[in-house]
């Protein structure tokens, strides 16, 4: 039940940080571009490609 609790404020923080946002990053601060697998379609998916879009990178470690 806690585990549950926690989620939900995390992504409760988490949306009220993304609407608080209006702008993003100024683009003389770019992200490095990569590319990844998707894990859905099994192709490959580059930053680049959806620039304009929101995105979100959850990186998960056991450690």
């Amino acid at each position: 039940m806690k585990t549950n609790f926690r989620h939900f404020i995390a992504a409760a923080i988490l949306g009220i940080t993304l609407l608080s946002c209006s702008g993003g990053f100024p683009p003389e601060f770019p992200a490095a571009d990569f590319t990844l697998k998707s894990p859905l379609t099994g192709s490959e998916v580059t930053l680049s490609s959806l620039s304009g879009k929101p995105v979100i990178i959850y990186w998960f470690t056991s450690w």
